[in-house]
């Protein structure tokens, strides 16, 4: 497996708390679909994985490899988290993508400015957006450009929590065709909570689910 959480514990809410376990597992290629109800935890659980907030147990591999052995700014690299309403640096579009690349961790890759044009142009995203103010962006042009730079710094695994939100059905469906043939290169994989299940079209599909009604603390 490329990507395997065991036994993932954490806590949610006040007054009483209730407390999560879960564990799964996804192979190269696949997209691991989280489901459960709202409130059931599914956005907690891709944060704790991305190492955004801790948990109360469990452990995660990434190729074999356990989290507490890869420093957290490498893991989130390898392991990148995208959020639902996903935060843009002030400045351009092109200053958003290009910002990864500034950091330490980031360096490892150069950033390609052909490249995150064409993947640009692949997610309906218009040639002038390059020198648009980020803070002008739609929601879904937004979304879009947090997609590219997720894309450009080359993540192993993908955890993308509910992607499609605020996209319509043209750039719903570009954003698949996208994260498929991302899919097919070697060593990716994606976990993936959507309420819209928009994601039937994509191959190697499983599923695990959270329990909303789980023991008091």
């Amino acid at each position: 497996m490329l990507f395997t959480f065991q036994n993932i514990t954490y806590t949610l809410g006040t007054g009483p708390a209730r407390q999560i376990t879960v564990s799964g597992s996804v192979s190269e290629g696949g997209v691991l679909v989280v489901r459960g109800p709202s409130g059931a935890g599914k956005t907690t659980l891709l944060r704790v994985l991305a190492r955004l907030q801790p948990c109360d147990g469990g452990e995660v591999f990434l190729q074999g490899e356990s989290w507490q052995h890869i420093p957290s700014p490498l893991w989130r690299v390898g392991v990148h988290y995208l959020a639902q309403k996903p935060a843009l640096f002030d400045g351009t579009v092109a200053d958003n993508l290009a910002k990864p690349f500034e950091t330490r961790v980031g360096s490892k890759h150069r950033f390609d400015p052909g490249r995150a044009k064409a993947l640009m142009q692949e997610l309906l995203l218009d040639a002038h957006q390059w020198e648009q103010d980020s803070r002008t962006l739609s929601g879904g042009e937004a979304a879009r450009v947090a997609f590219i730079r997720a894309l450009l710094i080359e993540p192993k695994v993908m955890l993308l929590d509910e992607p499609t939100a605020a996209l319509d059905g043209r750039a719903r469906a570009a954003f698949y065709r996208t994260l498929s043939r991302w899919l097919t290169s070697p060593g990716h994989a994606a976990l993936l909570v959507s309420h819209n299940n928009d994601y039937q079209g994509l191959d190697r599909v499983s599923f695990v689910d959270i329990d909303p009604i789980q023991g008091d603390v």
